[in-house]
């Protein structure tokens, strides 16, 4: 073999374990990007799980919050029973007085006050209400 047939043959050698190289640099990054796709997406996933925990807690805080008060609006409820309408006001109920001669005027007084309502009475259209609200701190 002459000189010439020889640089040309390591040549291509060379070229050709240069494209390998290439081709495994190329798989190498190509797994080093895919190992911190994969942290970043770990990581997103703990995040989510926290604000989920977090959400779910703040969830049931609101509701504790809220139970007495839906308590209350459901014993109004069974005792105004046909003789009034209960709905929600000013962060507290409206208490439409329908019959004012069979309403539960002292069961309903007691109620509101045991559970520290301040409360109103109005009048509208010649029908009478009740306005409460728990009381302001």
């Amino acid at each position: 073999m002459n000189e010439g047939s020889v640089d040309k043959s390591r040549v291509q050698q060379l070229e050709a374990r240069i494209k390998e190289l290439e081709a495994k640099l190329a798989e190498a990054e190509s797994k080093r990007e895919t190992q911190l796709l994969k942290q970043k997406i770990a990581q997103l996933e703990d995040t989510l799980t926290r604000y989920r925990e977090e959400l779910e807690a703040a969830k049931r805080q609101i509701s504790e919050i809220q139970a007495p008060y839906r308590d209350i609006e459901t014993k109004l409820k069974e005792v105004i029973g046909e003789t009034g309408e209960v709905s929600l006001q000013y962060g507290g109920y409206r208490i439409l007085i329908l019959d004012k001669h069979k309403f539960p005027w002292s069961s309903v007084a007691e109620l509101v006050l045991e559970n520290r309502f301040e409360v109103w009475l109005g009048k509208d259209d010649k029908q009478l209400f009740i306005c409460c609200k728990p009381i302001s701190d």
